[in-house]
């Protein structure tokens, strides 16, 4: 029987991390992978192994046929629920983290060091740093944090930082994912990696304009791309 082999997209979605970082795990020879006529292509068995070996929750649903009538998770929806913050304090990951936490009105009745610790842990896992100045925090392991929906504060830091990020860029924002379920968190993981593509959002970012102009160009662009 021939073996399942996936990309670099699968193997992502399988994970819960950005292409990225398993192309960064490639490159660091982390992560068991083949080369087939010149692609790269993983083994789902060895990966499986592999993620236990490393505790990592394998995504089942992301090897699930996708449900046309599931209802659809909006980036610019889970943002305005989070919220957009300007000139965090922090001098490294640590601090930045610690400090983006405090300022999260819609965590009530958590406990913010134990969410801090688990934020922490993911980024000794793996930097989420994804490069260009911008890194997508989230915790390794699935967290109740009572929440009925998404949401993803956009935090853009007083000063860089250093964060060990893929391309040695010191990160000035934060796309922080606070989710319900691994679905969901794919799907937003997703498609955050395809809006900071878009040069427009790039330069909005980096120029730190005002929140509802950021907004309206993420949900101009996920419209144009239903």
């Amino acid at each position: 029987m021939r073996k399942r082999l996936y990309t670099e997209k699968q193997i992502a979605e399988l994970l819960g991390v950005s292409p990225i970082t398993v192309q960064r795990w490639e490159h660091q020879g982390k992560i068991p992978y083949k080369t087939i006529k010149n692609r790269v292509r993983f083994d789902r068995d060895e990966i499986v192994k592999w993620a236990r070996e490393h505790d990592f929750n394998i995504a089942k649903s992301a090897t699930e046929e996708p449900n046309p009538g599931a209802q659809n998770t909006y980036l610019c929806q889970a943002i305005e629920r989070g919220g957009i913050y300007y000139d965090v304090p922090g001098t490294n990951v640590y601090s930045v983290l610690k400090s983006s936490l405090s300022e999260l009105s819609f965590l009530k009745n958590v406990d913010r060091k134990m969410l801090l610790n688990e934020l922490l842990n993911r980024e000794e896992l793996a930097s989420t740093g994804i490069g260009h100045g911008v890194a997508i925090p989230h915790t390794r392991n699935r967290i109740d944090l009572k929440l009925q929906e998404a949401h993803l504060p956009v935090v853009f830091t007083q000063n860089p930082i250093p964060y060990n990020a893929i391309d040695d860029i010191p990160v000035f924002v934060l796309f922080m994912m606070f989710t319900t379920t691994t679905k969901e968190h794919l799907k937003l993981l997703s498609k955050i990696s395809f809006v900071l593509q878009n040069q427009d959002v790039q330069s909005l970012l980096k120029s730190k304009k005002n929140s509802d102009t950021l907004l309206e160009k993420i949900r101009l662009i996920e419209r144009e791309a239903e």
